[in-house]
């Protein structure tokens, strides 16, 4: 046993100076590709919402400034006089992630922080009215929906006294309510990642610890996050098709008669949630009016319900959401989505908020505007931040905005 004790103290050093060099080249070529800062997480686990951007977070084409919004300079809490702040919260197409489905696409491409809706918006704001400074700071984060929207509000938006602010929501909170569940539907239930939440905050087995460990590696090994990243990318790209029967083409619209018995029932058990977004929403809206912040909620556009002159590419991205989604999925799409916008619409009227359904933007155009089932191009940012303005300036949401800055 002694004799073996230097071999493995060696085996043992050789194999530290391995990963010790691997990590030092991970870093090195991190550097030089992405800069400094992204040699960290662009998502930390957050005590109020589950998770959050990572502040500080930067890389070419993606900045988070240090109060974690994507956007290049920094949020101060006190506004200069003559200054309209305007927050962007959402999921990941108000966030600006790049299109998920590159395999398909030739022209993919990255999103850089200027081609966003909020840059847009905040360019628009400053070109048509430019007796204001104009600040348009984007609080979205990938995956969130509007009930962490309402947590981080509370937890950081406030901070920075917004005049407005624009929820831009729809897929996110639509996929949530297909959630395969029995019985009432329950947001914070439905939460993505709460198994990983709750192996860091309570842990109490293995699987705990594979979690602690492989998080602290992340936040601490380049060469563990690529490869984490590049293993969670590979998933991500085949995230729809397990258990779909690829012989099975689903054509639009979905017919009720045409799924399964089983289905049907699940069906209609799921669009009987339907009134939990607007639920959501009157939640939202009366927190922002108690703290006396306007509002103006718009229902992001989707893919295969939009009727406008689909480029090939965004065809193939069609056909390919269709393939790799099941029929009861795009049936429940088809039916979610205009039904939470004419009830969004009664609910704008009835309660007095702004209220803009984004389905049509795209129509006017025969230009790429997708990047896959729900995420935009530049172009399709900028129609979109065009549409808000739009709304803005048709209904009282301008002229107060333009009032109260300049008091």
């Amino acid at each position: 046993m002694r004799q073996r004790v230097p071999v493995i103290l060696v085996n043992v050093l050789i194999l530290v100076l391995l990963l010790g060099g691997l990590e030092y080249a991970a870093r090195t070529v991190q550097k030089r590709r992405l800069g400094p800062k992204a040699m960290i997480p662009v998502g930390v686990i957050d005590r109020w919402t589950a998770w959050r951007n990572t502040p500080g977070f930067a890389r070419p084409d993606l900045e988070h400034n240090g109060q974690g919004f994507r956007r290049s300079s920094e949020t101060s809490a006190a506004k200069a006089p003559g200054t309209v702040r305007i927050f962007l919260m959402g999921g990941s197409a108000a966030y600006g992630t790049e299109g998920l489905y590159p395999q398909l696409d030739p022209d993919w491409q990255k999103l850089y922080n200027k081609d966003l809706v909020d840059a847009w918006l905040e360019r628009k704001l400053q070109q048509r009215h430019p007796e204001r400074h104009w600040e348009v700071i984007n609080a979205a984060v990938p995956e969130f929906r509007m009930h962490q929207e309402l947590i981080l509000f509370y937890a950081k938006v406030l901070d920075f006294h917004p005049d407005l602010v624009i929820f831009l929501d729809g897929h996110n909170d639509m996929s949530g309510l297909m959630t395969d569940v029995q019985g009432e539907y329950n947001p914070f239930d439905a939460t993505p990642h709460l198994a990983e939440f709750e192996a860091l905050t309570r842990p109490q087995s293995l699987r705990s610890l594979l979690y602690i460990n492989s998080t602290w590696l992340r936040n601490n090994s380049v060469l563990f996050d690529v490869m984490y990243r590049k293993a969670q990318g590979r998933l991500q790209a085949n995230a729809f098709g397990p258990g779909v029967d690829p012989n099975e083409h689903v054509t639009s619209p979905v017919k009720f008669e045409d799924m399964s018995p089983a289905n049907q029932a699940r069906a209609r058990q799921i669009l009987s949630r339907t009134g939990y977004y607007v639920e959501a929403v009157k939640r939202l809206h009366a927190a922002l009016t108690v703290e006396h912040v306007p509002v103006l909620f718009a229902l992001q556009p989707e893919l295969i319900l939009s009727a406008k002159a689909l480029t090939p590419t965004e065809s193939r991205f069609a056909d390919y959401t269709r393939q790799v989604n099941r029929r009861r999925t795009i049936y429940l799409y088809e039916q979610l989505q205009p039904e939470i916008s004419r009830q969004m619409t009664e609910a704008a009227a009835r309660d007095h908020f702004t209220f803009v359904d984004l389905g049509d933007v795209f129509n006017g155009t025969s230009a790429k505007t997708f990047t896959d089932y729900c995420h935009m191009t530049p172009l399709g940012n900028e129609l979109v931040a065009e549409r808000m303005l739009q709304t803005m300036e048709s209904s009282t949401v301008m002229a107060d905005l333009l009032r109260t800055s300049g008091q």
